[in-house]
């Protein structure tokens, strides 16, 4: 174990860290590279996310010489609720039945675009009484926001948890599986009382693709089948690409790994997942999102600064920028220190500010959302003087894709009664919002679950 490199690379990732923190409440003076050399500065974040894996990695490595003993066997025995345990170099695998076949109106994933898959514009406030629209994020929010955490640092897991407590949000993890019980802190416990939590506990592949016996099939596939095997309640269906899509494994214990096979591959990803997470990315237009390598902004970095508008979080809600409504992902690894924490924290309580305009979701809902959004359409829509019928269709694999869409509907004039909603006879969330004095009703159905009926 290099122990001198695992101490560059931390000190790397906390430096940025701190330079990150510098961007609180507008205080952070603009660089004059984001200036004169937008495209330089986006080049040096993304390096500096290949940095943040590198470190995780190294820490990871750090960590793995801590044995499991009896006694760390029998904590995992009583916390993990299948009483499983992986250890290093176990390859037993239970294989998993295949996976859905993407299909014309039953897609895993939906295709990249080149121009965008719908027009962004503003709320919808119909003044037409019965009229329905689909909103553009869950419960008509401007923009959507989701952070995830890489890698098996579970000793962040009580900070993570508390503050998802705090704002009654939930996080994604994604979990590299064959490391789970490499030592005594980390085991299928831990992951398992987070997603008891409600919080989403997906694939970072098997190994980090760094094994020589595992190609990249297998480093998605087992990964995917293995946490569903361990962990109770899991449903496995997005990734995030180690090393960025791009596989650089610069810097990282698993320079020297570096063959065609132990790469990521986006055909591969697109066989097994309905989205995929990159490690750096500028923000994206909403209709052009593309959900096999989603944009993410590694530690939040430029999350306050004006000048880094590919990864400011304010233009999401700016009519005038290009990320106008956008979906702002970020993701963090293991956090180095009480600056790095605080950070986090001054990030969440920015984004609870904006909580009325700002769906925070996992990463796995949104992308459900988003991609049901883009090929979403009502049909067979009857208006009453006292109920309205409509259904709601769309173009995706129905066993993956069951995120409710939010429907707005303009009630009648006046209206002041009750609201209630059902689809295929079973009662669905429905609420009343008010605008300029006129009441509409937001009401969450799941496309291609039946007819629904909305009474007033």
């Amino acid at each position: 174990m290099n122990r001198q490199r695992l101490t560059l690379y931390l000190s790397v990732s906390l430096l940025a860290v701190m330079l990150s923190l510098s961007g609180c409440d507008d205080k952070q003076t603009v660089n004059n590279t984001l200036i004169s050399d937008p495209e330089a500065a986006i080049a040096q974040a993304r390096q500096e996310a290949v940095d943040d894996e590198a470190a995780s990695l190294w820490q990871l490595e750090d960590q793995r010489d801590d044995p499991l003993d009896a006694e760390a066997r029998a904590a995992i025995n009583e916390l993990s609720r299948r009483q499983m345990a992986r250890v290093a170099g176990d390859y037993s695998f239970e294989p998993p039945p295949p996976p859905p076949v993407s299909r014309p109106g039953q897609l895993l994933n939906i295709p990249a675009v080149s121009s965008p898959r719908f027009t962004v514009s503003d709320r919808n406030w119909s003044a037409t009484v019965g009229e329905l629209n689909i909103a553009m994020w869950s419960q008509d929010k401007l923009a959507a926001f989701s952070l995830s955490i890489d890698d098996n640092h579970v000793q962040d897991h009580t900070f993570w948890q508390d503050l998802g407590d705090q704002y009654g949000w939930r996080w994604t993890w994604f979990v590299i599986a064959n490391q789970t019980g490499w030592a005594s802190h980390d085991h299928w416990g831990h992951w398992q009382a987070a997603l008891d939590k409600g919080h989403d506990i997906q694939t970072h592949t098997y190994s980090h693709l760094c094994d020589a016996l595992f190609y990249t099939y297998r480093e998605y596939r087992q990964s995917q089948a293995v946490i569903n095997q361990n962990l109770d309640g899991a449903k496995v269906v997005t990734m995030a690409y180690p090393f960025g899509m791009n596989t650089n494994k610069t810097g990282s214990p698993c320079e020297p790994l570096d063959t065609e096979r132990t790469a990521n591959s986006r055909d591969e990803a697109a066989k097994h997942f309905l989205a995929v997470r990159d490690v750096y990315g500028a923000l994206s237009h909403p209709g052009r999102i593309d959900y096999l390598k989603v944009p993410s902004v590694s530690a939040a970095r430029n999350f306050f600064n004006a000048a880094a508008h590919w990864a400011n979080f304010d233009t999401v809600l700016n009519p005038g920028s290009a990320n106008f409504r956008t979906w702002y992902v970020t993701h963090f690894h293991g956090l180095y220190g009480d600056d790095a924490r605080q950070y986090v924290q001054d990030v969440l309580a920015h984004v609870k500010s904006k909580e009325n305009d700002v769906w925070v979701g996992t990463f796995t809902e949104v992308a459900k959302y988003g991609q049901e959004y883009a090929t979403a359409a009502l049909s067979n829509i009857q208006v009453g003087s006292s109920d309205v019928r409509f259904e709601l269709k769309d173009q995706m694999n129905d066993s993956w894709f069951d995120q409710p869409l939010t429907v707005k509907l303009r009630l009648p004039d006046g209206w002041s009664g009750t609201l209630n909603a059902t689809q295929g006879g079973v009662g669905i969330p429905v609420r009343p919002v008010l605008h300029n004095s006129q009441a509409y009703a937001l009401i969450d159905a799941v496309p291609d679950r039946g007819l629904v009926i909305v009474s007033f």
